[in-house]
Protein backbone atom coordinates (compact mmCIF):
# COMPACT_ATOMS: atom_id res chain seq x y z
CA UNK A 1 0.00 0.00 0.00
CA UNK A 2 1.03 3.15 -0.52
CA UNK A 3 0.96 6.32 1.75
CA UNK A 4 1.49 9.58 0.70
CA UNK A 5 4.86 11.39 2.19
CA UNK A 6 5.06 13.11 5.62
CA UNK A 7 5.68 16.64 4.08
CA UNK A 8 2.67 16.33 1.51
CA UNK A 9 0.49 15.22 4.27
CA UNK A 10 1.87 18.17 6.88
CA UNK A 11 1.42 20.75 4.00
CA UNK A 12 -2.04 19.28 3.11
CA UNK A 13 -3.12 19.52 6.42
CA UNK A 14 -1.72 23.07 7.23
CA UNK A 15 -3.46 24.06 4.16
CA UNK A 16 -6.34 23.15 5.17
CA UNK A 17 -6.23 24.15 8.71
CA UNK A 18 -5.41 28.07 7.09
CA UNK A 19 -8.23 28.16 4.28
CA UNK A 20 -10.72 26.72 7.68
CA UNK A 21 -8.93 30.22 9.94
CA UNK A 22 -9.34 32.23 7.50
CA UNK A 23 -12.90 31.43 6.53
CA UNK A 24 -13.69 31.76 10.93
CA UNK A 25 -11.93 34.72 11.61
CA UNK A 26 -13.56 37.41 12.26
CA UNK A 27 -13.47 40.70 10.31
CA UNK A 28 -12.28 44.48 11.76
CA UNK A 29 -15.71 45.88 13.64
CA UNK A 30 -17.67 48.41 12.05
CA UNK A 31 -16.49 51.87 12.62
CA UNK A 32 -18.74 53.49 14.80
CA UNK A 33 -20.92 55.77 13.99
CA UNK A 34 -19.54 59.61 13.73
CA UNK A 35 -21.69 61.87 16.33
CA UNK A 36 -21.37 65.35 17.94
CA UNK A 37 -22.61 66.74 21.30
CA UNK A 38 -24.46 69.24 22.31
CA UNK A 39 -24.90 71.55 25.37
CA UNK A 40 -28.24 72.60 26.54
CA UNK A 41 -28.00 76.60 26.81
CA UNK A 42 -29.67 78.62 29.78
CA UNK A 43 -29.97 75.27 31.72
CA UNK A 44 -30.88 75.10 35.99
CA UNK A 45 -28.47 72.02 35.51
CA UNK A 46 -25.85 70.89 33.27
CA UNK A 47 -27.28 69.08 30.41
CA UNK A 48 -25.78 67.61 27.24
CA UNK A 49 -27.29 65.54 24.38
CA UNK A 50 -25.57 63.33 21.65
CA UNK A 51 -26.58 63.42 18.02
CA UNK A 52 -25.54 61.19 14.83
CA UNK A 53 -23.58 63.39 12.86
CA UNK A 54 -26.00 63.82 10.27
CA UNK A 55 -27.97 66.06 12.34
CA UNK A 56 -27.40 69.38 13.16
CA UNK A 57 -28.07 72.67 15.24
CA UNK A 58 -30.94 75.16 14.76
CA UNK A 59 -29.70 78.05 15.40
CA UNK A 60 -31.14 79.86 18.01
CA UNK A 61 -29.75 80.53 21.30
CA UNK A 62 -32.48 78.27 23.42
CA UNK A 63 -33.68 75.99 24.03
CA UNK A 64 -31.72 73.53 22.26
CA UNK A 65 -33.12 72.50 19.27
CA UNK A 66 -31.30 69.35 17.12
CA UNK A 67 -32.77 67.83 14.02
CA UNK A 68 -32.16 65.52 10.93
CA UNK A 69 -30.82 66.49 7.75
CA UNK A 70 -32.92 64.25 6.03
CA UNK A 71 -36.43 64.99 6.25
CA UNK A 72 -39.21 62.13 5.76
CA UNK A 73 -42.08 61.85 3.31
CA UNK A 74 -44.03 64.55 1.23
CA UNK A 75 -43.70 67.21 1.99
CA UNK A 76 -41.19 66.19 4.13
CA UNK A 77 -41.37 66.78 7.71
CA UNK A 78 -37.66 66.65 9.38
CA UNK A 79 -37.02 64.58 13.11
CA UNK A 80 -36.35 66.78 15.93
CA UNK A 81 -35.45 67.18 19.46
CA UNK A 82 -35.93 69.87 21.89
CA UNK A 83 -34.55 70.09 24.85
CA UNK A 84 -35.47 72.43 27.76
CA UNK A 85 -34.82 72.67 31.79
CA UNK A 86 -36.70 74.23 34.49
CA UNK A 87 -35.36 76.06 37.61
CA UNK A 88 -35.60 74.28 40.82
CA UNK A 89 -38.50 74.00 42.95
CA UNK A 90 -41.58 72.36 44.72
CA UNK A 91 -43.12 70.85 42.10
CA UNK A 92 -43.08 67.03 41.32
CA UNK A 93 -42.27 64.80 38.49
CA UNK A 94 -46.08 63.88 38.82
CA UNK A 95 -46.80 68.11 38.28
CA UNK A 96 -44.51 68.11 35.58
CA UNK A 97 -45.90 65.48 33.71
CA UNK A 98 -49.49 66.90 34.10
CA UNK A 99 -48.59 69.99 32.52
CA UNK A 100 -46.71 68.22 29.87
CA UNK A 101 -49.95 66.15 28.85
CA UNK A 102 -51.32 69.33 29.32
CA UNK A 103 -49.15 70.71 26.84
CA UNK A 104 -49.25 68.37 24.41
CA UNK A 105 -52.73 68.57 23.56
CA UNK A 106 -53.13 72.18 22.28
CA UNK A 107 -54.40 71.78 18.68
CA UNK A 108 -57.76 70.12 17.91
CA UNK A 109 -56.27 66.61 16.07
CA UNK A 110 -54.10 65.39 19.00
CA UNK A 111 -54.63 61.73 19.47
CA UNK A 112 -52.38 60.72 23.00
CA UNK A 113 -50.71 57.54 22.36
CA UNK A 114 -51.34 54.90 24.91
CA UNK A 115 -48.50 53.06 24.10
CA UNK A 116 -46.00 55.16 25.35
CA UNK A 117 -44.07 53.59 28.61
CA UNK A 118 -44.93 56.07 31.46
CA UNK A 119 -42.02 55.74 34.48
CA UNK A 120 -38.72 55.17 32.97
CA UNK A 121 -35.33 55.83 33.71
CA UNK A 122 -33.12 58.09 31.45
CA UNK A 123 -29.66 59.30 32.36
CA UNK A 124 -30.14 57.33 35.53
CA UNK A 125 -32.90 59.61 36.65
CA UNK A 126 -37.08 59.11 37.09
CA UNK A 127 -38.84 60.48 34.61
CA UNK A 128 -42.02 60.17 32.75
CA UNK A 129 -42.59 59.28 28.94
CA UNK A 130 -45.84 60.41 27.39
CA UNK A 131 -46.70 60.93 23.50
CA UNK A 132 -49.10 62.02 21.01
CA UNK A 133 -49.74 62.14 17.19
CA UNK A 134 -51.31 65.12 15.43
CA UNK A 135 -50.68 66.16 11.72
CA UNK A 136 -48.59 68.56 10.90
CA UNK A 137 -48.72 70.45 7.08
CA UNK A 138 -50.82 67.28 6.09
CA UNK A 139 -48.26 64.73 7.57
CA UNK A 140 -48.69 62.21 10.50
CA UNK A 141 -46.26 63.13 13.19
CA UNK A 142 -45.68 61.68 16.45
CA UNK A 143 -44.35 63.70 19.05
CA UNK A 144 -43.07 62.40 22.46
CA UNK A 145 -42.56 64.23 26.16
CA UNK A 146 -39.58 62.80 28.73
CA UNK A 147 -40.07 64.89 31.27
CA UNK A 148 -36.91 64.18 33.83
CA UNK A 149 -36.55 64.67 37.41
CA UNK A 150 -33.20 66.24 38.68
CA UNK A 151 -32.54 66.67 42.07
CA UNK A 152 -30.93 69.56 43.49
CA UNK A 153 -30.10 71.47 46.89
CA UNK A 154 -32.87 73.84 45.77
CA UNK A 155 -35.56 71.71 45.37
CA UNK A 156 -36.15 69.47 41.67
CA UNK A 157 -35.20 71.23 38.50
CA UNK A 158 -36.62 69.17 35.55
CA UNK A 159 -35.08 68.53 31.91
CA UNK A 160 -37.83 68.28 28.95
CA UNK A 161 -36.54 66.12 25.96
CA UNK A 162 -39.16 66.26 23.12
CA UNK A 163 -39.00 64.16 19.91
CA UNK A 164 -40.76 64.84 16.75
CA UNK A 165 -41.13 62.85 13.87
CA UNK A 166 -43.05 61.81 10.73
CA UNK A 167 -45.40 58.89 12.41
CA UNK A 168 -43.94 56.62 9.67
CA UNK A 169 -39.96 57.49 9.73
CA UNK A 170 -38.68 54.32 11.48
CA UNK A 171 -35.06 55.56 11.50
CA UNK A 172 -35.86 59.77 12.91
CA UNK A 173 -37.96 58.08 15.33
CA UNK A 174 -34.70 55.60 16.53
CA UNK A 175 -32.82 58.62 16.06
CA UNK A 176 -34.72 60.88 18.23
CA UNK A 177 -34.72 58.21 20.70
CA UNK A 178 -31.20 57.52 20.61
CA UNK A 179 -30.80 61.46 20.78
CA UNK A 180 -33.28 61.33 24.35
CA UNK A 181 -31.38 58.21 25.82
CA UNK A 182 -28.07 59.94 25.32
CA UNK A 183 -28.93 62.52 28.28
CA UNK A 184 -26.45 63.62 30.31
CA UNK A 185 -27.21 65.60 33.44
CA UNK A 186 -25.44 66.61 36.13
CA UNK A 187 -27.25 68.86 39.18
CA UNK A 188 -26.05 72.30 39.84
CA UNK A 189 -24.29 73.24 42.85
Amino acid sequence: MHHPSRPLAVALAVAAVGALLTACSASPPPAAPAVQTFEVPDSAVAATVTTPDTWDRAGQDAPLVVRSTTPSGDPGFTANVVVTTSDPGTATLEDRTAQAAEALQTSADVTMDPTQPGPVTVAGLPAYRLGATRTVDDVPVTQVETVVEVATPAGSAFVYVTETYATGDAEGAAQARAVTDSLVVTPAG
